[in-house]
């Protein structure tokens, strides 16, 4: 569903990026892991059209190459991405949050018939959001704002998913609900990429690891492969 091949990139003239290769199939969780400032959030920023540079290697969606589209354009070809931190719009409610996200969606009118199937859809995966529908986004608890992030992206009907940090500042119940909310999606048929600092709450959720280290991918293979710490202590100490 996602193929990555020799993707090389940064900001400007900084480059973080180096020949990256990563391939998601459908219905898989791919996790990725490494230590502050190895690329991670750089390397989902290029797979969702943000990175400002990139100079080698193509990025495809389902066998269409998605290298030279803008964000906007790679959402609608299948590219769902949640940011660290929440991004919601907080000014905004709920439902005008989940409204945004179908921006790709068919048709000129903000009721159209699938940006209501969307609305259900979010609605019934996050009974939550149904409650708060008309309160202001920056009024939910955290947990709530992180569902509302993964709701939003959802509601563009991507065929990835790129979650970045999903349980940041989040209390263990919530971290707990969020991630079985990304096997769900996994399981649904999504190829859905976690980035996670912890490590042990992304092993029991992973399919398959890749480890990110100075831009390039240093090791990948089965999450038991990493469980007894050995090798990703070598990777994370510059071993």
């Amino acid at each position: 569903m996602l193929h990555v091949q020799g993707l090389g990139g940064g900001y400007g003239d900084l480059t973080v990026l180096h020949d990256v290769d990563l391939e998601v199939g459908a219905g898989t969780l791919q996790v990725v892991l490494g230590r502050n400032g190895a690329g991670k959030t750089s390397l989902m920023s290029a797979i969702a059209g943000l990175l400002p540079t990139v100079r080698t290697g193509t990025i495809s969606v389902n066998g269409r190459d998605v290298t030279a589209l803008p964000a906007h354009k790679r959402a609608a070809a299948g590219i769902g991405l949640v940011q660290e931190g929440k991004r919601v719009f907080r000014a905004r409610t709920v439902e005008e949050n989940l409204l945004l996200g179908t921006y790709s969606s068919p048709g000129w009118s903000m009721r159209s018939a699938a940006r209501k199937q969307a609305l259900a859809a979010a609605y019934e995966r996050f009974p939550v959001l149904h409650e708060k529908r008309a309160d202001r986004a920056g009024g939910l608890s955290g947990g709530q704002q992180q569902m509302l992030a993964i709701a939003q992206a959802l509601a563009a009907d991507p065929k990835v998913l790129l979650l970045d940090e999903p349980s940041a500042g989040l209390a263990p119940a919530i971290r707990a609900e969020v991630f079985a909310t990304a096997r769900g999606l996994r399981d649904e048929g999504l190829a859905v990429v976690v980035v996670e600092q912890l490590v042990d709450v992304a092993l029991d959720v992973a399919d398959s690891v890749a480890v990110l280290d100075s831009g390039r991918i240093v090791s990948s293979g089965p999450p038991e492969q990493y469980r007894d710490g050995e090798l990703l202590q070598a990777i994370y100490l510059g071993g």
